[in-house]
């Protein structure tokens, strides 16, 4: 009798011992289910980021890509009118006179500068003209055949390569962009 009694106790706690088993990998179960809820929820929302990320970037590219071509057809129009050739023709004789107040008044502001971004007129005079007139870029700049400049996603590029000024049309006015 003694032995039966120890039989049951044993398979009493076996059988105690078994449901507790049962419950904490249940409860460990439970809890992977809901760590795994939370990634994908994580994931979820780190989609929707990236998603509205990209449409804003799509948003953007699109609102430059069509600047640029209101500024090419800007650029198309005055180059029917002849105002292109006429502003690349006060560009030259800025260059060739060195006249760093009337090619800083032909700028829009910030205006890349060799590389660099120049915010205003006061910081653009300030560059000198050792910088801006260069013996390579009056060269180039004086090479430059009117007749032959041509409309570019950048702008009017007066020079082959570098040295060169760039121009575009803002806002409806032309003016140099760039100076390289």
């Amino acid at each position: 009798m003694k032995k039966w009694r120890v039989i049951l106790i044993t398979g009493i706690m076996i059988l105690a011992c078994a449901g507790c088993g049962t419950q904490e990998v249940q409860e460990a179960a439970e809890a992977e289910v809901r760590e795994e809820a939370t990634v994908e929820e994580t994931d979820a929302n780190a989609e929707d980021g990236q998603a509205e990320e990209e449409q804003a970037v799509s948003e953007m590219a699109e609102s430059e890509v069509i600047e640029k071509n209101d500024s090419n057809s800007d650029l198309e129009t005055k180059s029917d009118n002849g105002e292109i050739a006429a502003f690349a023709e006060k560009i030259q004789a800025a260059v060739a006179n060195k006249d760093l107040e009337t090619l800083a008044d032909m700028c829009t502001y910030p205006v890349a500068v060799n590389g660099e971004v120049v915010e205003e007129r006061d910081a653009f005079m300030e560059l000198g003209e050792d910088v801006i007139f260069t013996e390579e870029r009056c060269a180039a700049i004086a090479a430059v055949d009117i007749a032959t400049l041509e409309e570019t996603m950048a702008g009017v590029v007066m020079g082959d390569a570098t040295p060169n000024i760039i121009f575009k049309s803002v806002d409806g006015q032309l003016g140099i962009a760039g100076i390289n």
